[in-house]
């Protein structure tokens, strides 16, 4: 058998331990089911005073999180996405369409996989919300991970949460093209949008909190909440102020500091113009994992005693039980604390290998990369989890220009009282998951399958060098493509992980994690590879105080 990466044994670990109540030994709740009659994780219902719903998110495993949506008449279980802003569907049942662009055709790329296929607007109603005639790709085309990974589970889309003004929409660009700006702009308004336009007395905000597995043994309370605060959450909302994003067209923030065991990390960043010892950070929650750059990966997992880094995977395998660093993420000025079970992920990987892993959720996010989309980091779920979050979509004037900027409010899932009693929560319940696993690998072993993954891995990418220097054969043909179905088949489930087996073994570091992890970043025109950060000059809506900031450039983790 020939050694892969770690990676592929996230998506089939999901796939069964979602399937049967027996996977994993793990009890659970009463589940409920998506329209096709696929069982999902449960999340309490909750409703504000107000009569105005806060709608429950469904979590596979801390690796989905989604909801179900009305349209046309139907019913259909999407994902919610704030990388990305278009709604995209492949629909298994009738929707009454209101109209259809004929001779429309629209692709929309995410991290594998695409949607393509016609414009049509239809009625919507999403979150206690009703939209009149929101246009959607009709999808009748998609790619293989849609198929075998996301059907079989029950999503049939992605409801993109993305400010309207993200510069990646294929909508909004055919519309453009057809109709011109002004009214392609007010056509190809996308859900949050139109909601917002059709309801001025709305907030418009929405609100993302996002329930953890407990390492596989309950599912988390999650909730998508439109222009409203979940009630045990209203005081501390109302309480916290907003912090501006960078750019008017993305929920960025700049990364102030990293904190491992209270040792500060020294920051950088691959776009010119960033402050000296801060970095990009782009909040998606259509992201499981996170990507930062390598030097704070190391900081995070190399000095766990044990730890043995992974460059197939591109992060490091560390003890299932060993000593969680704490870690705690600044942006915008706002500490967050990141509980130890959304440090790591668990993977069992029987029946190839009869022992179980802890792989490190934060991997490497390349710097030219980075660079040429114009973020350092993508803090996706395992960030997310950690932190109560309130997306604020600004306010423009009628030629598109900015009035109020868009915003984030930051609040800490966890008090700081609290964080000392995170490590034996996190040791109960890893104990708890690793019972009913295959025994931990040893260092042996577990160096063995990396050495065997980073020689197939180099093979493979010495196969693909030679069909670009025009070497042919029909073996390494053959080969190839069997590469390409796998890599179409173990897409990410989390995103991040795999973007270095396409870097490894395509050799085309910005495809390659492009496909990988930023959904979206795919439709359009890509930023230049010389992207240069402007600071916004418009009015904005939030004046706070600039936390003085210490020069940590010279600073490592370990001094």
């Amino acid at each position: 058998m020939k050694a892969h990466s770690f990676i592929p044994f996230i998506v089939s670990y999901v796939l069964v331990a979602t399937s049967s109540s027996h996977a994993g030994g793990h009890l659970r709740r009463n589940s409920f089911s998506s329209p096709n009659g696929m069982k999902m994780q449960p999340v309490p219902a909750m409703t504000s005073p107000s009569g105005s719903s806060v709608t429950g998110l469904m979590n596979i495993q801390d690796s989905y999180y989604f909801l179900n949506i009305t349209l046309g008449g139907s019913v259909f279980t999407v994902q919610l996405d704030t990388g990305s802003t278009d709604l995209v569907l492949s629909p298994d049942r009738p929707i009454k369409t209101t109209s259809v662009i004929k001779g429309s055709n629209v692709t929309d790329m995410y991290g594998t996989g695409f949607f393509s296929g016609t414009l049509a607007f239809a009625d919507l109603e999403v979150g206690g919300q009703v939209i009149k005639s929101q246009v959607f790709i009709n999808a009748t085309s998609v790619g293989d991970f849609q198929t075998e990974s996301m059907f079989p589970l029950g999503i049939r889309g992605i409801l993109g949460a993305e400010l309207s003004s993200y510069q990646f929409s294929g909508i909004r660009d055919e519309l453009n093209d057809r109709y011109g700006a002004q009214k392609g702009g007010e056509l190809g308004r996308n859900i949050l949008a139109n909601i917002f336009n059709q309801h001025p007395n709305l907030g418009n905000f929405t609100t993302i909190v996002l329930g953890r597995s407990d390492d596989g043994e309950s599912a988390g309370e999650s909730y998508f909440a439109i222009g409203e605060y979940p009630e045990r959450l209203k005081d501390s909302f109302s309480n916290t102020a907003y912090i501006d994003t960078i750019i008017p067209t993305d929920f960025d923030l700049f990364a102030d500091t990293v904190s491992v065991n209270g040792k500060a990390v020294s920051l950088n960043s691959s776009i010119r113009g960033v402050p000296r010892g801060k970095a990009i950070a782009n909040l998606d929650s259509g992201t499981s994992t996170a990507l930062v750059p390598r030097s704070v990966v190391d900081a995070m997992y190399g000095g766990i005693p044990g730890a043995l880094y992974s460059d197939p995977d591109q992060t490091w395998i560390v003890p299932c039980l060993g000593d969680a660093p704490n870690i705690t993420i600044t942006l915008g000025g706002k500490e967050v604390y990141i509980h130890p079970l959304d440090l790591t992920t668990v993977l069992d990987l029987r029946p190839d290998d009869n022992f179980t892993v802890c792989m490190g959720t934060f991997s490497v996010l390349d710097s030219a990369f980075a660079a040429d989309v114009g973020v350092d980091w993508i803090l996706g779920d395992s960030y997310l989890r950690n932190v109560y979050t309130s997306y604020y979509y600004g306010s423009f004037n009628a030629t598109g220009g900015l009035v109020k900027s868009p915003a984030l409010k930051l609040i800490p899932a966890i008090d700081a009282d609290d964080i000392d009693a995170t490590y034996s929560d996190f040791l109960t319940r890893r104990r708890q998951n690793l019972a009913s696993l295959a025994p931990e690998g040893t260092q042996a072993q577990i160096k063995k399958r990396i050495a065997e993954a980073t020689a197939n891995a180099s093979a493979s990418a010495a196969a693909v060098e030679n069909i670009a220097s025009g070497g042919s054969s029909d073996s390494v043909g053959g080969s190839y493509q069997s590469l390409l179905n796998k890599l179409d088949v173990f897409g990410p489930i989390v995103f991040g992980l795999l973007g270095a087996i396409f870097v490894v073994l395509l050799g085309l570091l910005g495809v390659g994690v492009t496909l990988c992890i930023r959904r979206g970043r795919t439709v359009g025109v890509v930023r230049s590879a010389d992207t240069m950060y402007a600071p916004v000059t418009a009015p904005m809506r939030f004046k706070e105080p600039v936390p003085e900031y210490r020069d940590e450039e010279n600073a490592s983790y370990g001094q």
